[in-house]
């Protein structure tokens, strides 16, 4: 039996604006510090505990946003840093790209899709100080810091990397998830629902396609940095995605396969009318190959419904079990929403699917709330005491319009969906 305790954990700073914790990891192997990224508000920042997080220092204000000449911005995002158990030492990412103004509710992603940039930083010393930035680029002669990665070129498109998903194999290559935008071939069609044009397309290039695939790390010999190959990319049929395979989430399984689970999305006004769902995806040569990805169902052969949202998979070192932590609906879904319950359930490792009846709720709807709130987009990480799963969520207003008819443009957002906006920890106590 799995139960959740939840707490507050970071109460909101005013009443119109959040409090959120980003990443989180420990940053010793041996001693209990910890790294975390916070926005509270207009701020942004990383802050360190070195006592199991009982108390926390601030250590790094974060300046994300620089206004261009031109009326853009150059955005940086929060490092998102890695502990890799074998040396000790510590990889953190930044994602920088160049935003335009937004025009009423326009949502764009050109040019932001287009001129994203991974940045990385090394520590040896606990996260105490970091060597300068360097680019992420894959290693081989055609690449550079233009085309840094296969099929992607600045300008053209990009990806980003989720490190919170990142792993070391016994063999000491760090895997880290990726997802990038595809720009389609010439001549190539992509369905044009209402939701796709909006929300992935530009006139140049037409409507992006999501891939996902694995960043495979190598420590240079002085230990001075990582250099990085990169997997086939994992592609979902069009018949199943209006966008793709996005936000990948992995782990390594007992027998040395690993497990990719992946997020969709599907529409009624294109041509992908099939209810909204997760995929996942399988390699069995370390994460430098993988399958198409399909998808997922419970142990019983039904559809396991869930919107376009945020997932991932871990094995438990407590248990040795495979669980999900997701957005799971009782009826059909489409597009980003419903995610007023969030779950976590079971899968079988020799079927992968889903157990059905191992599906528990970490936190849902109450009366009195928004009807579309949200609860997704956590932080998490395994307590390597009690190998519990800690999350950090942020219940979030949902959009006020009608999703499921793709009208997007018509959906404001308040900051008032029924619950304080604080940071809650959630505590999820696995079983034996």
């Amino acid at each position: 039996m799995i139960t959740v305790r939840r707490t507050v954990y970071m109460p909101w700073p005013r009443a119109d604006q959040q409090a959120a914790v980003g990443v989180t990891c420990y940053a010793s192997t041996e001693k209990d510090i910890f790294l975390q990224c916070v926005s509270a508000g207009d701020e942004a920042y990383i802050r360190r505990s070195e006592n199991n997080g009982q108390t926390w220092e601030r250590v790094e204000d974060w300046v994300g946003s620089v206004p261009l000449e031109n009326g853009n911005t150059l955005s940086t995002s929060l490092p998102a840093a890695y502990l890799d158990p074998h040396t000790g030492r510590l990889v953190r990412l930044m994602l920088e790209n160049i935003s335009a103004p937004r025009v009423g509710a326009d949502v764009s992603w050109f040019p932001a899709a287009a001129t994203q940039k991974l940045y990385l930083q090394y520590s040896q010393d606990e996260g105490l100080t970091w060597s300068e930035r360097e680019q992420l680029v894959i290693c081989g002669d055609e690449f550079d810091e233009t085309h840094w990665a296969p099929e992607i070129c600045y300008g053209k498109n990009g990806g980003v990397v989720m490190v919170d998903s990142a792993f070391t194999r016994a063999d000491g290559t760090i895997v880290m998830p990726f997802t990038m935008a595809r720009v389609p071939d010439e001549g190539e069609v992509r369905y044009q629902g209402h939701y796709l044009y909006l929300i992935a397309h530009d006139e140049e290039h037409g409507a992006w396609e999501r891939q996902d695939a694995c960043l495979l790390g190598h420590w240079r010999e002085d230990g001075s940095g990582l250099d990085w190959d990169i997997s086939n990319y994992v592609r979902v049929p069009q018949t199943n995605s209006i966008d793709g395979a996005c936000e990948p989430g992995v782990c390594e399984l007992p027998d040395g396969r690993m497990f990719m689970i992946i997020r969709t999305r599907t529409f009624p006004d294109s041509a992908v009318e099939m209810p909204g769902s997760k995929h996942y995806a399988v390699s069995e040569d370390g994460g430098a190959t993988w399958t198409e990805g399909q998808i997922l169902r419970y142990d019983d052969r039904g559809a396991v419904y869930a919107p376009a949202s945020f997932s991932r998979v871990f094995v438990s070192s407590k248990n040795g079990r495979l669980y999900l932590i997701t957005n799971i609906n009782d009826v059909p879904c489409y597009g980003c929403d419903p995610r007023t319950k969030l779950q976590i359930a079971e899968i079988d490792m020799d079927t992968l699917r889903v157990i059905r009846d191992s599906v528990t709720i970490i936190d849902e709807r109450q009366e009195g709330q928004q009807e579309s709130i949200r609860f997704s987009n956590f932080a998490w990480y395994e307590d390597r005491h009690t190998a519990n799963m800690i999350l950090f969520m942020t219940p979030a207003p949902g959009p006020t319009g009608t999703w499921a008819e793709g009208n997007v443009k018509d959906s404001p957002r308040s900051i008032d969906c029924g619950v304080p906006p604080h940071a809650y920890r959630y505590e999820i106590v696995l079983p034996d």
